[in-house]
């Protein structure tokens, strides 16, 4: 009778059980940031009844935004309450016939008391940093650059070009997609930061979905997060503007439209106001492989006739344009993983240019000084398109480019002073190229194949007057370039493992002649082909657990060359074979400190484009003789970088040096005849060694509402250049330093202040002769914003240059600008630039053993009314 009873109760019990698990309710999903798609950790989720604040039961979402709730049974007449700070809060109806619920936070300043607290301006998920572009920006900021210069840890510097601690990135996306193909200078330029929701950095990005957890990167990407009202739409900017002194005009218009599937960026400008629009269409990209295996071959211009880069000041002060640049951008989602994108860019810019220049060449027994006025205008045409197909999944990826890039580029030049006179060279360049990648992945191995093919031709021409005497040269110069290889990987968890193998096929023509210049200097003509076929194998080692990554390679080329020179009637031939090896090592100490070390030895290629036995006239000044030489140049280089960052207290800093050696068994040599240089190489040892160490730091303060950074670089050089037959060994030093702050000092005001400092330091050994210059540049801008609907930007800049022991120079530049802004978007901005009316910039810059003492014509005081609409 007890064991009846015992398992009649048991038995009770148990089917009780069985009806109270039957009954019970698990209410669950994933919780993710609405403009990011981020996983949202910390939410509060409560279930409520109805219309009252009582709690029934409640769970915080875990790291990966997911949660789960267990209820008894279901509650009738009950809802789901999500909140966090910084985020609205969310309230869904429970329904009996589901269980999972999946929400999408937006954000959302939250009141308590008068006080707003904010989304933080940083936020940190794994690898991934989101700065909040609406935290960083002021009222003159329009576009996307504007405020990635005021973000902790990114850089951007004058090129238009990322970085990230120090690090340049590897690909820009806008809402995850690669439109751009590392034109993203029409993005930063033209987005405007209103339209932005977030920047998000992912360090350490995988380009290629398949190689994720196989192959590590070094290098950062940026993804473009827009806001909810910018998508799915067309938005964009239109700005007009007139202006005088001379009659100054300048009109931009950019459109984009983001959804789901399609993407479109378009942008026209047109100005004569000094600003390079053609600047937003250079292409950036990181390219890993090793050099003798890159895709980056590109034909000499043996005829050199160009305006001077203006240093330190900026180069819209000094150009006098007139240019046009129209672009677009388009990307279509064929299915899931697949995309299609097209880029059509054209430009067309008119510049002109004054300046004057001292130049002195420093020889072992004495120095030639030359006077030179340059009066410049150059006109170029540039079109390129590109085609792409991409597919990027966790099996395989495949992307196919096809490029078109056609330059015209024709060059007028008058000379006065030591060597008056005119010269006029036209040097366009046709390139076109397709680029296969082909990635398969199964199970821990890996199959690739890549194909690269580029044709290009350089047709130049140079016609020299001077003194009733005529120079004329042409060139013409082609090439065809291939480079196919194929590689297999095996992973064997923390160890990959590949074999790459690939050929190399180069075929070169150059055809030339000379007219006007004494045949005693040597041969007018040159008529050659330069061919050679490079057999690759390069297998390759990476190591990554823990914190702990390596990687090391070693190419090696096996490459017949074939030079054949028809005015010689001559045929050359040799063998090189080169190895290569690198290594990389990095350790993350924390998840806030890393530290790397490199090292390479390196053969270079043989110089193959120098293979040319006649004269070629360069420009007016300068003649070059090729040098048939198959000796290589052996390399040796060593880094060492650290990176530290702390991203929720906004502080970033990075510091890396760079040690290189290069031994060659041939110099550079240049020889004075007369009114010409003759530059050209002899079969001489030469031994040089180069010091880089470069740094930056950059911290946000909440006390002043703003940034502060600081960056610094060192270069310094040992080397030797033979001049008139007689070694010149020499030592030139580089130093420079960049602090900069912007502050949002009251509600009604904000600043920014930057000062630079470079020296430069040139020594003659065994002369006794030491040459020097230093240069200050200081930015200020001051922002007032006097109510909601207009501000006012002032602008000061000061430089600062010592030309020499006992001369040096001060400029002083000032700016202003007044904007208001009317209701819908429309805004007048009226602006008056060099308010001083300063007419030259001067300084003084070191190239080898040669100083140039620079003076340049600046624009004059000018003023522009423009209307500007955001739609």
């Amino acid at each position: 009778m007890g064991i009846s009873l015992k398992w009649l109760l048991t038995t009770v019990f148990f089917f009780c059980t069985l009806y109270m698990e039957a009954q019970q309710v698990v209410l669950s999903g994933k919780i993710t940031d609405k403009s990011t798609e981020a996983p949202l950790p910390n939410v509060l989720v409560t279930v409520r009844p109805t219309g009252e604040n009582k709690i029934v039961r409640y769970a915080q979402s875990s790291q990966d935004g997911k949660y789960e709730i267990k209820l008894a049974s279901f509650p009738n007449n009950h809802i789901l309450h999500f909140s966090m700070m910084g985020y609205a809060s969310l309230v869904i109806a429970l329904s009996g016939d589901r269980s999972q619920y999946n929400v999408k936070l937006s954000e959302q300043a939250t009141e308590l008391k008068e006080v707003v607290v904010k989304a933080p301006s940083i936020r940190q998920r794994g690898d991934t940093i989101s700065y909040m572009v609406s935290s960083f920006a002021d009222a003159q900021d329009k576009s996307l650059a504007d405020v990635l210069k005021k973000m902790p840890g990114i850089e951007i510097e004058k090129s238009g070009a990322i970085k990230y601690n120090g690090v340049a990135i590897n690909k820009f996306y806008i809402e995850g997609k690669d439109l751009l193909g590392g034109r993203y200078g029409l993005a930063t330029n033209n987005m405007h930061q209103e339209d932005v929701g977030s920047v998000e950095v992912m360090e350490n990005h995988q380009p290629i979905k398949a190689l994720e957890d196989i192959s590590f990167s070094q290098n950062p990407a940026i993804n473009i997060r827009l806001k909810e009202d910018a998508k799915a739409r067309w938005v964009g900017t239109a700005k007009a503007g007139a202006g005088f002194e001379p009659f100054l005009w300048s009109a931009e218009l950019f459109v984009m439209r983001f959804t789901a599937k399609t993407q479109s960026l378009n942008t026209y400008k047109t100005n004569n106001t000094g600003i390079d629009v053609t600047q937003e269409t250079q292409t950036f990209s990181i390219d890993e492989v090793m050099s003798q295996f890159s895709k980056n071959y590109r034909l000499d211009n043996y005829i050199d006739v160009r305006p001077d880069n203006l240093m330190d000041i900026d180069a819209n002060r000094a150009r006098f344009n007139k240019s046009h640049m129209v672009s677009t951008n388009n990307l279509w989602g064929l299915s899931k993983n697949y995309d299609l994108t097209s880029q059509i860019s054209y430009t067309n810019n008119r510049v002109n240019s004054d300046n004057f220049s001292r130049t002195t060449y420093y020889l072992k027994e004495s120095t030639i000084v030359t006077d030179i006025g340059e009066s410049t205008t150059s006109k170029q045409n540039r079109l390129s398109a590109d085609l792409v197909l991409t597919a990027n999944t966790s099996a395989y990826y495949l992307k196919n480019k096809l490029n078109a890039d056609l330059l015209w580029d024709d060059i007028d030049m008058g000379i006065t002073g030591t060597y008056p006179n005119t010269q006029s060279a036209s040097v366009p360049h046709h390139r076109f190229s397709n680029d296969l990648e082909i990635l398969k992945r199964s199970g821990n191995k890996t199959y690739t194949l890549n194909s690269y093919n580029l044709y290009q031709v350089k047709p130049q021409h140079l016609a020299v007057s001077r003194e009733g005497e005529k120079q004329q040269q042409d060139v013409r110069t082609s090439a065809f370039y291939t480079n196919t290889n194929t590689s297999m990987g095996f992973y064997v968890k923390p160890v990959t493992i590949a074999m790459k193998m690939g050929v190399i096929g180069v075929f070169r023509s150059m055809e030339s002649e000379l007219t006007g210049v004494s045949e005693t200097l040597g041969v007018m003509n040159n008529d050659l082909s330069m061919n050679y076929i490079n057999l690759y194998v390069s297998p390759e080692l990476e190591y990554k657990k823990d914190g702990f990554e390596a990687k090391f390679n070693m190419p090696v080329s096996f490459t017949p060359y074939r030079y054949h020179d028809k005015n010689q009637k001559a045929t050359d031939s040799d063998t090189k074979f080169l190895l290569s090896p690198r290594l990389y090592i990095r350790y993350h100490f924390t998840s806030r400190l890393s530290v790397s070390v490199s090292g390479r030895l390196a053969q270079s290629p043989v110089e193959e484009q120098q293979f040319y036995s006649g004269i070629l006239l360069q420009n007016y000044r300068n003649l070059s003789r090729g040098f048939i030489d198959y000796n290589t140049a052996n390399q040796k280089s060593t880094s060492l970088n650290i990176a530290y960052k702390r991203p929720l207290s906004a502080f970033f800093a990075n510091a890396i040096a760079i040690r290189s050696w290069t031994e060659t068994k041939r110099t550079s040599s240049r020889f004075f005849i007369d009114d010409y240089i003759l530059n050209t190489f002899i079969p001489q040892n030469n031994n040089s060694d180069v010091w880089m160490l470069n740094g930056s730091v950059s911290k946000g303060l909440d006390i002043i509402n703003g940034m502060v950074s600081l960056r610094s670089s060192y270069m310094s050089y040992n080397g030797s250049i033979f001049q008139n037959e007689v070694s010149t060994p020499y030592s030139s030093d580089t130093w420079s330093i960049t602090p900069k702050i912007n502050s949002r000092i009251a509600i009604w005001c904000n600043l920014s202040y930057e000062f630079n400092y470079v020296s430069n330091r040139l020594n003659v050994k065994d002369t006794g002769v030491k040459s020097s210059s230093e240069s200050i540049s200081q930015v200020l801008s001051c922002n007032f914003i006097l109510g909601k609907k207009y501000y006012i930007q002032l602008t000061g800049e000061h430089y600062y240059n010592k030309m020499s022991n006992n001369v040096s120079k001060h400029l002083f530049l000032a700016d202003a600008e007044f904007t208001y802004s009317f209701a819908n978007g429309w805004e007048l901005n009226l602006s008056a630039k060099n308010i001083f009316n300063q007419d030259e910039y001067s300084y003084t810059v070191y190239d080898g053993l040669t100083s140039m003492s620079k003076e340049y014509k600046i624009r004059p005081r000018n003023f522009l009314a423009s209307v500007f609409f955001r739609f």
